[in-house]
């Protein structure tokens, strides 16, 4: 069923109204101080799996700091913020740094000098006012900036009777890295399939005992042949649907 787009002056309110708040968040993302404004907020459910009546309520794309949509959600994660970092680590994932300005210069550096950072930041993306609560990334075999597996997770503050925290997150494969005069500076262009992306998280995360509970669907599909693109023009196809991963 296609979703419902909200009409063009709701979507200029919303973004009139939330970008102060992101940028804001983003001193506070680079500070190290996001604490302040990500309180730990906790909404329980009765719902004892994770339905499609829950799956409505989730936040189905992450936005840039003016509002813009970019990357669906692709995949669900149940389990607490430990048992979330806990599992990356142990498959090999690396946490991202700050998107502070002394990280993107070193980024860049880095990709000026073909070197390895395993710790870079990524470009801060928002649900409402909030950033990615954890980022993680794996570097390909070279060993370069420009090309890494990356995925940005945020709360959603839903528990499960179980005491199991929901996230939401997107993942895709940056394919090389862009510098431009205007923000966000320093991006990275994507692998247009982020369903094979999905499908590498899944995979990295079951080898070290996390399980692939079900697919849901989650957003609208595009097609190869006619792909969809975020705010930095990064075109991509998918099925729309999201895996379910008990962490």
């Amino acid at each position: 069923m296609k979703e419902r787009q909200p009409s063009a002056i709701k979507r200029f309110a919303t973004r009139v109204s939330f970008s102060p708040f992101r940028v804001v968040a983003y001193f506070l993302h680079a500070t190290g101080l996001e604490r302040v404004y990500k309180p730990r907020f906790i909404r329980h459910t009765a719902l004892l799996d994770i339905t499609s009546e829950l799956v409505e309520k989730l936040p189905k794309y992450c936005f840039s700091i003016s509002g813009a949509r970019m990357d669906p959600m692709n995949l669900i994660f149940v389990g607490t913020e430990a048992e979330v970092k806990q599992t990356f680590k142990r498959a090999g994932w690396n946490r991202a740094n700050p998107a502070s300005p002394v990280h993107l210069f070193y980024t860049l550096l880095v990709a000026l000098t073909r070197r390895s950072y395993k710790s870079s930041p990524f470009t801060p993306l928002y649900v409402n006012i909030a950033l990615q609560d954890l980022a993680f990334q794996r570097v390909n075999r070279a060993g370069s900036v420009k090309q890494r597996h990356h995925i940005r997770v945020w709360r959603t503050g839903i528990v499960l009777p179980s005491m199991k925290h929901v996230w939401v997150g997107a993942a895709s494969f940056d394919t090389n890295l862009k510098i431009q005069v205007t923000p966000p500076f320093i991006h990275h262009r994507i692998d247009p399939n982020i369903d094979l992306e999905r499908t590498y998280v899944v995979t990295s995360l079951e080898r070290k005992g996390a399980i692939r509970l079900k697919s849901v669907p989650m957003t609208e599909p595009a097609m190869a042949s006619e792909p969809a693109s975020n705010a930095y023009g990064a075109k991509y196809y998918t099925d729309g649907r999201a895996d379910v991963v008990q962490l």
